[in-house]
């Protein structure tokens, strides 16, 4: 089909791509076809691919829905366009733009962005600042966006209100500590698995220890998960809000319902895949990374250096986002 090519960036016929070949094994390094793109869809020089828990979550093979094998993982990345579909709208998305990519099924439905080069529905794709590094594009979408609906729309933090958060240093809980000072929290505390990660957090923010009640809470907002749960939601106040966003410290939680009803606490589980932001946010949230508003801590590691970054991502000893540079 037609496609629009940009001067002087000639497309190879093969690229670099990290494939799994069997659930739950490593991925392998590999050469496979570039792909072509669809009427519909932009051609993208991966700058930048995304390492996240969702993709271990496929490759291991625990999500619902499970890629034919062998298949390249990766949700979310950045780089620039190479190639335009001929329905692409060229008012919107360019030859020669930066973009960062997210959702339209990479990393499962279809191939993902661990790789040279990836092809994506063009409403998957997102122009982004020239002065934004593209590392930082690739990092900062998905992770702002859950942090402001967790926040903002789901929690619906009110000014002058108190914040709890477990996995404050993580990606999602760092930016959620942030959104929550933007937006005039009254104060916020962190439980952390270890003190020296309060180095991470503001200065203002207090910490406790796993499993500690503290003086309560408005809004919990619970990034990890696990057994630990039920004692934090004793410290939210009768009447308050918590905000489920993952389970990486485990998926089942034992509580006790006649104090959950007594205390009237509300839980609300973050589900981002059906989730749709208000039109403007995520650029938005793009444009305050950019100025500097909001911070997110990027870890960048070669695709040599994958199965390490996977080994730690797991173990949770990553703080931010690790980040696959091409």
């Amino acid at each position: 089909m037609p496609v629009s090519q940009s001067e002087g960036t000639p497309v190879p016929d093969e690229m670099t791509a990290l494939r799994v070949h069997a659930f739950g094994e490593p991925p392998r390094l590999d050469r496979v076809p570039v792909p072509e793109p669809g009427a519909e869809d932009v051609l993208v020089e991966t700058a930048a691919s995304v390492v996240s828990h969702h993709d271990l979550s496929v490759a291991g093979g625990d999500f619902a829905l499970r890629p034919s094998l062998p298949y390249v993982p990766g949700i979310e990345g950045a780089g620039r366009v190479v190639r335009a579909g001929s329905d692409v709208d060229s008012g919107r998305i360019a030859v020669g733009m930066p973009v960062r990519v997210f959702g339209g099924g990479l990393g499962a439905a279809r191939p993902g962005t661990w790789a040279e080069y990836v092809a994506v529905t063009a409403r998957a794709a997102m122009p982004v600042p020239e002065t934004l590094d593209l590392a930082l594009a690739a990092a900062c979408g998905s992770v702002a966006a859950t942090a402001w609906a967790a926040v903002i729309d789901l929690g619906a933090l009110q000014p002058g209100e108190r914040l709890g958060v477990t996995g404050a240093s993580g990606a999602v809980g760092s930016l959620v500590l942030q959104l929550a000072a933007l937006h005039g929290a009254g104060s916020a505390v962190a439980w952390l698995r270890s003190p020296e990660r309060a180095r991470f957090l503001p200065a203002d923010v207090e910490t406790a220890a796993p499993g500690d009640v503290v003086e309560p809470v408005d809004l919990l907002v619970d990034t990890v998960g696990g057994p630990l749960l039920g004692a934090h939601l004793r410290s939210v106040r009768p009447g308050g809000r918590a905000v489920l966003v993952g389970y990486a410290a485990g998926t089942e939680i034992r509580l006790s319902l006649p104090d959950l009803m007594a205390a009237d606490v509300s839980l609300l589980p973050l589900n981002m895949m059906r989730r749709r932001l208000p039109k403007g946010v995520e650029a938005s949230l793009v444009g305050d990374v950019a100025e500097g508003r909001l911070r997110v801590t990027v870890e960048t590691v070669s695709p040599q250096e994958i199965d390490g970054a996977i080994e730690r991502l797991a173990r949770g000893a990553v703080s931010g986002r690790v980040v696959l540079a091409w």
